[in-house]
């Protein structure tokens, strides 16, 4: 057998090495980038096509800071830049380059200063994309946000069931007891009084308690959201008759200006949830002998429901907490009805859902106007 002669083993071995090499660079999952000392790129790797989706000239003789760099990261790549220069740092960088698609890759650079090095007078980068990192990042400090937040609305819970919910039942309780003895001594005086306080109670307690599973369940995500098409103009007129009880009682007039045909997608359940907290409030924050108007008007993209009350208002300091936990506000009625505060939530909850917004405008002593919004059908 011939044998291979030295020299031109050594000389295939060595095309070999450099073919080797080239692929290895063309397939990496890094970039490496050569920079002059103004930050210009004077080499770039093929494998920043398959990152950043450039060709290699594309990214060459450019000042890529103010050119590819994301504004607001330019100022700390040029700074790290500039401590590799100098000789101070191996980088270590983040920053966002622009993709050819318009999109933006997080990417992190480890630098070697080579400038006095006469045979590569250059900056040498290692350049990562990171994109996938930073979202996973991202993802759990979002994560853990939510967490705190779910920590501190489980704390609140707590303390309005244990408040709120015992307060009713406690009340029952001990008329219930109240009942039991005068039942037994044949005493029926004022029986009837303690019937409609039990009454009451109870009706608060369960008011109070739908509401906190409700609201519970769209926390949890337990919830479902079943749109369907109804005639809300109906919804609503069924909503009032119900509240007409209360507001007969206290002598207030509930006008209406309705279109005759309203439909709308929604879900009709939590619909009926939003107009039975937002009338039943108006009727509870009224002056005996008061006035309350709820109307509903429909614009190309939006039907918009208003509920107006001239009963107590609201402070000016509360407006911003009747849509949260954290700073819950609730008072009592013109005639000490009481509430969490908690069903205006659960509205703001459910018409979220809907991408609908809820709000509200009132005057301390001058009434108050709730509105909300749904997409038009």
């Amino acid at each position: 057998m011939n044998k291979v002669p030295q020299d031109n083993k050594n000389t295939t071995n060595l095309k070999w090495n450099d073919e080797t090499f080239k692929h290895l660079i063309k397939n990496s999952f890094d970039i490496i980038v050569l920079l002059d000392e103004t930050g210009d790129q004077h080499y770039v790797s093929e494998s920043c096509e398959k990152i950043l989706g450039y060709k290699p000239e594309e990214l060459m003789n450019i000042p890529v800071i103010e050119k590819m760099i994301h504004p607001e990261d330019q100022e700390k790549t040029a700074a790290e830049l500039q401590k590799m220069i100098v000789g101070t740092s191996t980088g270590g960088a983040q920053y966002r380059h622009q993709h050819k698609n318009g999109g933006w890759v997080y990417l992190e650079a480890y630098g070697s200063n080579q400038l006095q090095n006469p045979n590569i007078r250059s900056i040498i980068l290692n350049v990562r994309d990171i994109t996938e990192r930073k979202k996973a990042e991202q993802a759990l400090r979002e994560s853990e946000i939510r967490l705190s937040e779910l920590n501190a609305t489980k704390d609140k819970f707590f303390s309005i069931i244990a408040h709120d919910l015992l307060s009713p039942f406690n009340s029952i309780i001990g008329l219930t007891n109240l009942l039991d003895s005068q039942l037994k001594q044949k005493d029926y005086e004022g029986l009837e009084k303690y019937n409609s306080i039990i009454q009451s109670s109870s009706k608060q307690a369960l008011n109070l308690l739908t509401n906190l599973l409700e609201w519970a369940r769209t926390q949890t995500g337990k919830i479902k959201f079943n749109p369907v098409t109804f005639e809300l103009t109906q919804e609503i007129k069924e909503t009032i008759n119900l509240s007409n009880i209360s507001a007969k009682r206290k002598e207030i007039t509930i006008q209406q200006n309705l279109p005759s045909k309203l439909p709308v997608f929604a879900d009709k359940l939590m619909i009926h949830t939003v107009l039975r907290n937002v009338i039943s409030n108006a009727v509870k924050f009224t002056h005996k002998g008061g006035s309350i108007k709820v109307s509903a008007e429909k614009d190309k993209d939006h039907i918009k429901i208003l509920v107006e009350d001239n009963g107590i208002g609201i402070k000016k300091e509360h407006m911003d907490n009747l849509f949260s936990i954290d700073n819950n506000y609730s008072q009592p009625g013109t005639q000490n009805e009481t509430g969490t505060g908690l069903g205006l939530l659960l509205c703001n909850e459910f018409i979220k859902i809907h991408s609908g917004k809820i709000d509200v405008e009132s005057k301390e002593g001058k009434g108050s106007r709730f509105y909300f919004t749904l997409p038009a059908k």
